[in-house]
């Protein structure tokens, strides 16, 4: 008759950990320093109680993990095609645009995300995941094309400078100048 919700699956438990998550994203923008988060701060923030911030985490830290985690796992979804027909269509190109784009969407979280190294480490496999299927590169007739952790490195480098300018160009317009940087110079 009656399905039974999941604690995960309940709407008020979305609701309060995205308030919570939002409250994060806001105290680091504003202050920071991160060793004076609390869990008061953010449940102030959130206007919620402590107590319901410890139904869902343990403390700041794993916050900040579980925020880390479900960013990533989405992103890393977002860029694998849904199924084989998919995958002929689904270019270097048009991962770097969605990459770019869920960047775009994201721009406060990520904006201070980067800052952390294992973090950024992180979004680095990511790229270097991308760049292997930069088809253009392959094509080229360099004998010499560049290493693809380069062309990830500085693509990080990009996207970084980008956010923190406030992304002052499209997700679209910045994939292109991407692609344009490097297909340029591994053809001299």
């Amino acid at each position: 008759m009656y399905k039974k919700i999941r604690k995960t699956d309940d709407p008020r438990v979305q609701r309060s950990k995205r308030m919570f998550k939002d409250a994060l994203i806001s105290l680091i923008e504003e202050y920071p320093d991160r060793s004076k988060l609390t869990v008061q701060n953010i449940a102030d923030r959130a206007e919620l109680n402590r107590a319901t911030f410890y139904l869902h985490y343990h403390d700041v830290k794993d916050l900040m993990q579980q925020m880390i985690d479900e960013m990533l796992s989405e992103l890393r979804s977002l860029l694998k095609p849904k199924d084989e027909q998919a995958k002929e269509s689904f270019s270097g190109r048009t991962r770097l645009i969605t990459f770019i784009d869920y960047f775009y969407k994201n721009a406060s979280f990520y904006n201070i995300m980067l800052e952390n190294k294992a973090f950024r480490r992180k979004v680095f496999s990511v790229i270097l995941d991308i760049v292997m299927y930069w088809e253009p590169r392959r094509t080229t007739r360099n004998p010499h094309p560049l290493p693809n952790e380069i062309i990830a490195s500085s693509t990080l480098g990009i996207i970084s400078w980008w956010l923190e300018e406030g992304t002052p160009y499209s997700p679209n317009y910045l994939a292109n100048l991407i692609i344009q940087l490097f297909e340029h110079g591994n053809n001299h």
